[in-house]
């Protein structure tokens, strides 16, 4: 028996009002877990040298921006690892528990070496994603890359959002040590 259209409709706009439903639920259950003295937007932090380059800002979407062109060419970590160090300082955690690494991506005559990371919060209200891309032209004979051409340096996106599900439903948790640390019992 063939649903109609107007059916689908209906089937579709109800499911979109349970959505939203949810989400005005799980946003009332954040506010209700996290007191409104401790939610305190952090700062972007800018990479040294960086600290002038205008940032993007979206105050309904919830995030900032800046990006900039790095002299160091692939595949330097040197940009992730400031990062690395400034976020675990202020007890940011790397998300996933694991080092990132540099990804190819093809695209038609052109690959994109990507390197991304992801950080939370101590609160687990805010993620910092680093992106660093590197582009290179390659020449293929046979479907297989025998030269490449790289730009020189690459471009670093560094953004600051309010995490969306699940870290905002999860409590946060005390701390661990971090990789490379000895845990010391508390006193």
């Amino acid at each position: 028996m063939p649903v109609s259209r107007r059916e689908l409709f209906v089937i579709f706009g109800a499911l979109m009002v349970g959505w939203v439903g949810l989400m005005v639920g799980l946003h009332k259950l954040q506010q209700a877990r996290t007191p409104l003295r401790t939610v305190v937007r952090p700062e972007l932090v800018h990479y040294p040298g960086t600290e002038d380059i205008p940032e993007q800002e979206s105050e309904n979407l919830g995030w900032r921006k800046y990006w900039f062109t790095f002299g160091e060419d692939y595949p330097s970590i040197t940009v992730y690892q400031f990062y690395q160090r400034e976020m675990a300082k202020q007890g940011w955690r790397l998300v996933p528990d694991r080092e990132p690494e540099w990804i190819r991506q093809d695209e038609k005559g052109k690959v994109r070496d990507v390197f991304r990371a992801t950080w939370l919060s101590p609160d687990r209200l805010y993620q910092l994603d680093l992106d660093m891309v590197s582009v290179a032209s390659v020449t293929r004979e046979e479907g297989r890359v025998v030269d490449e051409e790289r730009e020189p340096g690459m471009r670093v996106y560094v953004t600051l959002r309010r995490v969306m599900v699940p870290g905002m439903l999860l409590p946060p948790t005390e701390p661990g040590p971090l990789k490379g640390e000895i845990e010391t019992p508390k006193r």
